[in-house]
């Protein structure tokens, strides 16, 4: 083999190895973690939690959106609590982020429902929780149908 013709072949096995790791590191990674922004009021409408106030909730996801009705398919015992701060009614929580303290593993296999619904419970004292109603709809956005489908086509 020519000397030109080797170090092209080790080029080419070089650029192989190091993007092809990268590639089905890409293709594979499927979000364990939703961001999740909610709004909690009275039930006057008034918003809660001030200028910053401590609430605890639990997050289930359920194939209906009606309370009381349908089955629950995450988690697959009773939903852990998560405190969060409440301000102006406003509040944040990355559901299935364990390694920053969420409690419960978002390990729900998405392709099995396309109907799924989030289910939130609010308590002031982690103690008592209430379900607010309705159940939200958890829905594909334009990006993650991009990128599944483009993590489904073959490759060349």
């Amino acid at each position: 083999m020519p000397r030109s013709q080797f170090f092209a072949v080790l080029i080419f096995l070089t650029v192989i190895s190091v993007l092809v790791p990268s590639l089905i590191l890409a293709t594979t990674g499927v979000p364990t973690v939703i961001s999740y922004q909610g709004r909690l009021t009275d039930s006057s409408g008034n918003l809660l939690g001030g200028s910053g106030t401590a609430y605890s909730f639990k997050f289930s996801i359920w194939n209906n959106p009606t309370v009381g009705s349908g089955t629950k398919l995450w988690p697959t015992s009773d939903p852990g609590s998560v405190s969060a701060t409440v301000r102006q009614g406003v509040f944040n929580v990355n559901i299935g982020d364990t390694a920053n303290s969420y409690p419960d593993a978002l390990n729900y296999n998405f392709n099995t429902n396309q109907d799924i619904f989030l289910q939130v419970e609010a308590s002031s004292d982690n103690s008592t929780f209430e379900t607010l109603s309705p159940r939200q709809r958890i829905a594909a956005s334009a990006f993650a149908k991009s990128a599944r489908s483009y993590a489904s086509s073959p490759r060349v």
